[in-house]
């Protein structure tokens, strides 16, 4: 076999595609320790070779030939896009016959990987690929299972002051992966990529391939025979002492800032709104500036906004979310279906708000939820709220606006 790291990945790719992503459900923690031990994926171009030889129903053919970018990696952008045209986009051509390819994003899923491996139309997610630029992530050759602890890093780092690695960017591939219930990874400067596995049966393990370059050859024939070395990382929670067993299950819909999901916190059905801690940290401050209005409205929750249940990280950090109060059967507002008095119900709503000197800013029909069973309408969405003094002008305007929409 003499096959290069791009033809490989053909490879690779429509394996990984076949296997089943394991659903999120209701006894995955939402504290995984991220990641607990890192071992060498032993076999790994046998094993792939392997599965290909049982798999019938795999499409074959030459590799696509695309022009081949050649810009200086200077930013993570460029490294993006190199991957993206050199190695992800000839894949995308020789699986798009299957439903299969390499997208920026997929609904449901949960964090912001560079690319994700999409099957079923891009609707099912199956494989992150996140990407770094050699500032950060330049091992020269060692192997990411021989220095995943720090003390084996430190003489690595005297002896050769090239050498980068930041142990969040392993613990940030493998929460993309454990988050959303998925086994197989991608981790890449571009000039050295890895092959991470993450077993159905150890979830808390990481399986890391030889590192592969662009222009690698046969790489099965460069696999070490040295024993593997197992490393592990502290039990760490991070930003919360909270031990209740939290779940993220359905996605139901992106909100103004971050995505929202069904799921449990203290058994108790919630929506989780979430970003990711990692890439989104405008969307972390709005969603901490949303829980420190829920903090002032406390005695406004459960009448005119919902609870908050739960703010902080979860998934060891990788996430930082809101547990809201999740209302069965709500819906938006229909503006055509509103009686005057549920309209004053509204606006009174509004003044509630108001007492305690938040500004709403984002006053729509979905920001305005109606619950049948209780009859109750609740405001959401405070990303873009202000705080005010309670006689400020603002407040007045805002009630008139609210009015004039609902046509009062």
């Amino acid at each position: 076999m003499t096959e290069t790291a791009n033809q490989l990945l053909t490879h690779v790719v429509p394996d990984c595609a076949l296997i089943p992503p394991r659903h999120r459900s209701s006894s995955i923690p939402a504290y995984p320790f991220f990641p607990e031990v890192v071992r060498q994926w032993r076999f790994f171009f046998r094993s792939v070779n392997g599965h290909i030889n049982n798999i019938n129903n795999i499409s074959g053919g030459p590799f696509p030939v695309f022009p081949t970018e050649t810009i200086r990696l200077s930013v993570e952008g460029d490294a993006k896009t190199r991957l993206y045209t050199n190695v992800l986009m000839p894949i995308n051509a020789l699986i798009g016959t299957q439903g299969a390819a390499f997208v920026w994003t997929c609904n449901g899923l949960l964090g912001s990987p560079d690319y994700i491996l999409c099957t079923n139309n891009s609707t099912l997610a199956k494989m992150p690929v996140e990407l770094k630029t050699r500032h950060n992530l330049n091992l020269n050759d060692h192997d990411l299972w021989e220095i995943y602890r720090h003390a084996d890093r430190v003489p690595i780092m005297e002896a050769d002051p090239g050498f980068r690695f930041k142990k969040r960017i392993l613990s940030q591939v493998f929460g993309e992966m454990a988050c959303n219930g998925l086994h197989y990874g991608i981790l890449s400067n571009y000039s050295d990529t890895y092959f991470l596995r993450r077993p159905e049966t150890e979830p808390r393990t990481l399986y890391v391939s030889h590192v592969v370059h662009p222009n690698s050859v046969n790489p099965s024939l460069r696999e070490k025979q040295s024993s593997s070395k197992q490393t592990g990382s502290k039990k760490k929670v991070v930003a919360s002492t909270s031990r209740r067993i939290t779940t993220i299950d359905g996605y139901i819909g992106g909100g103004s800032f971050g995505q929202v999901f069904s799921g449990y916190y203290d058994n108790q059905t919630v929506a989780w709104k979430t970003c990711d801690a990692y890439k989104k940290q405008e969307e972390v401050k709005t969603l901490k500036h949303e829980a420190h209005i829920y903090s002032i409205l406390r005695e406004c929750q459960g009448y005119a906004i919902l609870h908050l249940l739960y703010k902080g990280y979860i998934y060891g950090g990788f996430l930082f979310a809101l547990a809201l109060q999740l209302i069965e059967d709500s819906h938006h507002i229909d503006l055509t279906k509103l009686t005057k008095k549920e309209k004053k119900i509204i606006v009174n709503q509004l003044k509630s708000i108001h007492n305690f000197g938040v500004l709403h800013n984002d006053i729509s029909q979905r920001n305005i939820l109606y619950e049948p069973k209780s009859c109750h309408y609740f405001f959401i969405d405070f990303g873009l709220s202000e705080i005010v003094d309670n006689e400020s002008p603002k407040l007045h305007k805002e009630e008139r606006r609210l009015k004039k929409f609902l046509q009062l």
